[in-house]
């Protein structure tokens, strides 16, 4: 894969290579943030890097936002894969950039943008009417992301700091290939089934009490 780096070089890195890895999936993570936008403009945008597994994006909603939209959303980034957009990079100055976020309403990115020194040049990434404020790594072309799926919500406070507002994190990952996805997908079910709580349960080894929560009561008898 061609991959696209912050000074704007391009690299020759694989799937398998963690260079690779990060920049197929970081580029998901702007095809995800690209589609909330389509389909919910108001949204704001907050940062959204690639994890070992996956990916994830922290959104600000205008409205609850719950797994019911993952459909909706996993078919607009569908069209924006075969829309085969090229991923372009360029600098812009710290003023320049803020102008940009500002006539966004991208308020988190403003708010990054504040805590950089005046003289500080920053790295953005557009593909089609979608600009993000990032540092990359990138692959050069939408097309390239095979397979995706979104995972799971959860609640993440801006900048870690629970005196901030709680935004949502949407968590997904993907693959160059369907095979590859079906394949992690299927571990991770696997990995739900061996879970120790959910097995003791259901095979009546321990129970949980409200006498003691969190520790499991033994349910065999001696």
């Amino acid at each position: 894969m061609k991959i696209m780096m912050k000074d704007g070089s391009i690299r020759e890195a694989g799937f398998e290579e963690e260079l690779g890895r990060n920049a197929f999936r970081h580029t998901t993570a702007h095809i995800l943030a690209q589609a909330v936008k389509r389909l919910y403009p108001d949204t704001r945008c907050a940062i959204g890097p690639s994890v070992a597994e996956g990916f994830y994006y922290d959104f600000d909603f205008r409205f609850r936002f719950t797994e019911d939209h993952f459909a909706e959303i996993e078919a607009e980034m569908r069209k924006i894969v075969k829309e085969n957009l090229q991923l372009k990079h360029f600098h812009a100055g710290r003023q320049e950039a803020m102008q940009a976020m500002e006539e966004r309403n991208e308020t988190y990115k403003m708010e990054i943008l504040k805590a950089l020194p005046e003289g500080e040049e920053i790295s953005f990434f557009k593909q089609g009417e979608y600009v993000e404020m990032c540092a990359g790594p990138h692959v050069a072309y939408t097309s390239a992301i095979k397979a995706f799926k979104l995972l799971s919500v959860a609640g993440a406070y801006w900048q870690g700091d629970e005196k901030n507002r709680m935004l949502t994190r949407i968590y997904g990952t993907s693959f160059p290939s369907g095979k590859m996805l079906e394949e992690y997908l299927d571990r991770l079910e696997e990995a739900k089934r061996r879970d120790h709580r959910k097995l003791g349960r259901e095979l009546g080894l321990f129970a949980l009490s409200e006498e003691g929560p969190g520790f499991p009561f033994s349910c065999r008898k001696e």
